[in-house]
């Protein structure tokens, strides 16, 4: 079920970014294409407008701008040799007000191909494209000579202005041809691209969801087992209402220590599950290390010696550093209880920090049954215990470590195990004297 609820994440995913390059990609296609259109059009409509400027003014002047047009018989046969492909560029065509072409003599053989275009007095000073004999295409503005023009030629005549825009035409469909290429390039690597996308984005989600999955289970599992034992001897107790309590005691203790190992395990859940919501709000303050150390070590002095152990505190050199005084106290409560879980009776647990540039280091040292080195990268794994039945018998529920894992990201410093000489087990903490974090309130503050 899950995988096929991951398959389709990632199929919503890879469309919404294919669909995304997509669009980006035809909407840049369509604004160039718009632009270089407009862009290559422009210096025609300027011709036309200088022309329909110079028409205006008065008596036109003799330019070589029409011999390519057959005024010119030596260019005209010299253009029938080279076969020129587009023979119009810049002309003009006189109409008297019935539509009728005045210039025909003027126009000499273009007569022939511009014949056929007709009079149409609604697109009196407009521009437009317009194609004569399905071949050739003009870009034409209309233009209504005055009567009182000083050239009485066309004086009062209608001007039709046209600009041969085939070399234009051609530019854009070549234009055209490398835009849909390039886009149809563009297209499939915006596939490879949205198929690379979709499984980056995934890779985290499908993490968590494996991290949350695997979570719910090893916590339903490590609920269960106290739950139905806290319900086993209550039923027995039940079975038995005329005893006294001395009789039942050991059974009512086995609930009772079930019990506040559920209630540990429910406090542990609790903190894991701020660690992932990021809700915690963090206190870090300036804390001289030695004070520190010494009023959080000192309870567990006499509980390590009602157990046969013993716990050092090794000098501390006097200085300062910037943590949260709660949780550093949380981590060290972690670190020295499974210190003393897995020490054997008459051991020494050994708690020792210094200063090492900019950073300083916390090491809590035992001599129990230590880790081996396979087992030393997975034990701050939710969960994860090196010896689950061994963790029954001592309380453990494979979550300690992960906190103080935690504890430890949020002051941007490393907790590794490594191995104690000549036996047992040392976890070393490095921790950045003053954090580069946004700190909650900060003040001198001695433990």
């Amino acid at each position: 079920m899950s995988n096929k609820v991951n398959r389709a994440q990632q199929w919503r995913l890879f469309w919404s970014s294919f669909i995304g390059f997509t669009v980006i990609f035809v909407l840049l296609g369509v604004i160039v294409f718009v632009l270089f259109r407009r862009t290559i059009l422009t210096s025609v409509d300027q011709t036309l407008r200088v022309e329909r400027s110079a028409r205006l003014a008065g008596p036109p002047r003799q330019t070589t701008t029409q011999q390519p047009f057959g005024q010119n018989n030596a260019n005209q046969g010299l253009q029938q040799q080279h076969k020129v492909v587009h023979p119009f560029m810049t002309t003009t065509i006189i109409f008297n007000r019935n539509g009728k072409i005045l210039n025909q003599g003027q126009l000499g053989s273009r007569y022939e191909t511009l014949k056929n275009i007709t009079l149409d007095t609604s697109q009196k000073g407009e521009l437009h494209t317009i194609t004569v004999n399905g071949k050739y295409n003009f870009r034409t503005l209309l233009v209504k000579v005055p009567v009182t023009n000083a050239d009485q030629t066309v004086a009062g005549k209608y001007l039709l202005i046209l600009e041969n825009i085939d070399p234009q035409k051609a530019a854009m469909r070549t234009f055209t041809k490398v835009m849909l290429i390039t886009m149809g390039v563009f297209w499939l690597l915006s596939i490879l691209m949205s198929v690379w996308m979709s499984r980056l984005t995934m890779r985290p989600i499908l993490r968590s969801w494996g991290r949350q999955t695997e979570f719910v289970g090893n916590a339903a599992h490590e609920l269960r087992t106290p739950l139905t034992i806290i319900q086993n001897k209550l039923e027995l107790l039940l079975t038995k209402p005329n005893d006294k309590i001395i009789d039942q005691a050991e059974n009512i203790a086995i609930a009772s220590s079930e019990s506040q190992r559920l209630q540990k395990l429910t406090q542990d859940l609790l903190a894991l599950a701020r660690s992932d919501s990021n809700t915690l709000q963090t206190n870090f303050e300036k804390t001289h290390v030695a004070s520190f150390l010494d009023h959080t070590v000192e309870p567990y002095t006499e509980i390590a010696a009602s157990q046969g152990k013993k716990l050092v505190l090794a000098p501390v050199a006097d200085f300062a550093v910037t943590l949260d005084q709660n949780l550093i106290h949380q981590l060290m409560n972690i670190l020295i209880d499974n210190a003393m879980k897995y020490s054997p009776k008459g051991s020494t647990i050994t708690v020792s920090a210094k200063l090492l540039g900019r950073k300083w280091q916390l090491t809590v040292a035992d001599q129990g049954i230590g880790i081996k080195s396979a087992d030393r990268q997975r034990i701050f794994d939710r969960f994860y215990r090196v010896d689950s039945s061994r963790s029954r018998k001592t309380g453990g529920n494979g979550l300690g470590l992960s906190i103080a894992n935690w504890i430890v990201g949020l002051h941007h410093g490393t907790i590794v195990a490594k191995e104690n000489q000549p036996q047992g087990t040392q976890f070393v903490t490095t921790l950045p004297v003053s954090p580069n974090t946004s700190l909650g309130s900060r003040h001198e503050k001695k433990a």
